[in-house]
């Protein structure tokens, strides 16, 4: 039987990257085809045209989000950060305050997560962590679809 609202679920941005800059989501209308958002490196209020964004933005992700991708606990990503062996993510922070010294957030791109992935491999902390491949599908939600073997479970990749 079909759906009984026939309505569409649409995925509700909240952080993206655009230009390298993390912003922020303030309001929406796809009917006006207009996006206002916080661009935190700037600390201003920009818009933006709806479609556009849609076309090119980046995901960001959350260091519990980077975790549940790489199977790391967040602690040791921000021990990572804080030590300085990776990159340092930009920061989300408070919209009523356009200083760093109240609370932050970090926030990763698609190309933090392939650097972190790339030294927890060289680093040797490589045990329960995905492949490369496994990681750019997870990061463009793509299926991964895993055949069983004698040895375990191994992924399988459809060609292109």
């Amino acid at each position: 039987m079909a759906g009984k609202d026939r309505t569409r679920s649409l995925k509700k941005i909240r952080y993206f990257f655009l230009n390298d800059k993390i912003h922020k989501v303030l309001s929406s209308s796809r009917a006006k085809d207009q996006l206002v958002a916080w661009c935190y490196p700037d600390h201003k209020r920009v818009m933006y045209s709806y479609s556009d964004v849609n076309k090119s933005m980046g995901n960001a992700y959350s260091i519990q989000q980077v975790g549940e991708i790489l199977n790391k606990h967040r602690v040791t990503i921000q021990d990572y950060i804080l030590e300085e062996k990776i990159i340092t993510p930009q920061k989300i922070y408070s919209i009523g305050s356009t200083s760093e010294k109240g609370w932050y957030k970090y926030m990763f791109s698609d190309k933090d997560i392939l650097s972190l992935h790339e030294y927890i491999l060289e680093a040797g902390h490589s045990k329960n962590v995905p492949s490369k491949t496994e990681v750019i599908a997870l990061l463009k939600n793509s299926f991964i679809l895993y055949t069983k073997t004698e040895s375990g479970f191994v992924p399988v990749w459809k060609a292109e």
